[in-house]
């Protein structure tokens, strides 16, 4: 079993990861400095404020959902996490912080309800964990470039868990049947379109604002972005800060000008 382990990202503020031998603290240090001291999710005119209810797709270790409790401490969140390991660290992490009012749910999201899926988790790289690792050998050039093959062959070990998949709408009965939703937050490593094929109608009209980030492949972001269009929302797009462009990530900014 993947041992969890407590890492400092800031002075006073330490955060429950995965760990195995070979782990890297720096993606964690990485997250921590793009959603807390970059705030990159209260970007292109996303407000929240302390009424808000929030849907975390793709919680990870919780550091945006313990972001949101820091900045917002009476909004009400729904968090999800599908692998094993970073669910009970994300657990562990709501519980140190005292954040109430996060409802979280092991479960991945997509376009329909699925008891068993496969997904692999890079106990060396948590944050990049996903339904679809061959995505992830986009841009991988340019690491062995930068630390070689055998470093990489070891940080991209991935290991098979099982998860449950979800529809959001079907989520969203059980959590908050009417009323808006203020923010739907989607980091998913490559599952974005189908978290929001999950999502009915009538429950897109509730949704007032998303960030969304996106790899470009296959056409994904333009596919993305048409749905945000079509659902009526002014959509603002800029490449992922600090990532090199050879990795095709954007991030998307959504929200309802009524």
């Amino acid at each position: 079993m993947t041992e969890i382990r407590s890492v400092r990202v800031a002075d006073g503020f330490s955060v429950a990861v995965p760990q195995t031998e070979g782990a890297l603290f720096s993606e964690v240090d990485f997250i921590y400095n793009e959603i807390f001291v970059e705030r990159a999710y209260l970007r292109h005119g996303i407000q929240l404020t302390d009424s808000s209810r929030v849907v975390d797709a793709g919680a990870n270790v919780g550091l945006f959902s313990l972001f949101v409790k820091r900045e917002f401490p009476g909004a009400r969140i729904l968090a999800f996490e599908p692998i094993p390991a970073i669910h009970r660290a994300l657990l562990e992490n709501l519980d140190e912080h005292g954040a109430k009012d996060v409802e979280v749910v092991r479960a991945a999201l997509g376009r329909q309800a699925e008891e068993q899926v496969r997904f692999t988790f890079y106990p060396a790289l948590p944050g990049n964990s996903t339904r679809y690792p061959e995505q992830k050998k986009v841009g991988q050039e340019l690491t062995v470039s930068q630390i070689g093959q055998e470093a990489v062959d070891r940080i991209m070990a991935g290991i098979e868990v099982e998860a449950e998949v979800r529809r959001l709408s079907d989520a969203l009965r059980d959590w908050a049947p009417e009323g808006p939703i203020d923010l739907l937050k989607i980091d998913v490593e490559g599952a974005e379109l189908e978290v929001m094929e999950g999502l009915d109608a009538a429950d897109w009209q509730r949704v007032r604002q998303t960030v969304i980030e996106v790899q470009d492949l296959d056409g994904r972001l333009e596919a993305v972005r048409g749905i945000l269009d079509a659902q009526g929302f002014a959509v603002t797009v800029e490449s992922a800060a600090n990532l090199p462009e050879v990795f095709r990530y954007s991030m998307v900014y959504a929200r309802r000008e009524d």
